[in-house]
């Protein structure tokens, strides 16, 4: 069996009454672009914080390249790009990567050669000296992946990371995500979106109200009909609430 970069056993959180993650029990290989798909409110966001150690679960155990959830040393090997992010807009791009460099402990000349090159990897080289108050939310979104990819992680958590961008933008994460796994690191993509985790992962979960429902290789998608009850959400035509069923 491949070495795991992610092994959880019954992880569980509540918060009083409300049990944001009933059973998560996940195997995740070292070296894979691990899709986490499920709709808005499914327990996703949750999991990956106690993955993380930002969130202490109520009970279940998990391991995160190889020591438990929230070790320290272990954190600085991974990067993370949340959903909901908020930046110092009054920095430029480059001394936004220059404050992550430190708070990495990179030696400030293999900052600067990392700045360069993770601007130019997510399209935005020729803002490096631009105030992030002038940039789109797309632009944003950028950069967050610059910081997550900046000190070269083993492991990447990324929350929802083509919500804010068009179809350009969403095709360079693709290709970002294809670098970073070539590179030999593991991507754990978080996303409610199926067509997104299709083209771009190795293997996916499916979550719903907290608890895995099934992992699968994408390749098997095309060789078995996977069929899924997404709640209509945002943006959905169907009336909030409404079941809508996909088969794949």
């Amino acid at each position: 069996m491949a070495e795991l970069a992610i092994e959880t056993n019954k992880l569980r959180k509540e918060y009083g009454a409300k049990v944001a993650v009933a059973d998560l029990t996940l195997a995740v290989p070292r070296g894979e672009i691990f899709g986490f798909l499920g709709p808005n409110g499914a327990g996703k966001s949750t999991c990956v914080k106690m993955l993380l150690g930002l969130v202490h679960p109520t009970a279940g155990s998990a391991l995160v390249l190889g020591h438990p959830a929230g070790h320290i040393p272990t954190l600085a090997r991974i990067g993370f790009l949340p959903e909901h992010f908020r930046f110092h807009e009054w920095l430029t791009a480059s001394e936004l990567l220059a404050l992550h460099g430190r708070l990495a402990r990179m030696d400030a000349a293999t900052c600067r050669t990392r700045t360069a090159e993770t601007l130019e990897m997510v399209g935005l080289a020729e803002h490096a000296n631009r105030p992030l108050s002038g940039f789109s939310k797309g632009m944003l979104q950028r950069i967050g992946l610059a910081q997550a990819l900046l000190h070269t992680p083993e492991l990447v958590f990324f929350d929802e990371p083509t919500s804010a961008l068009d179809p350009f933008g969403r095709r360079l994460v693709r290709t970002i995500l294809q670098r970073v796994k070539a590179q030999g690191a593991t991507v754990f993509l978080n996303s409610h979106l199926l067509s997104e985790v299709e083209v771009t992962c190795d293997r996916v979960a499916f979550i719903k109200e907290g608890t895995v429902l099934r992992t699968l290789a994408l390749r098997d998608l095309t060789e078995a009909r996977v069929h899924l009850i997404v709640r209509g959400g945002p943006g959905d035509a169907s009336p909030a609430g409404t079941p809508r069923h996909v088969e794949r």
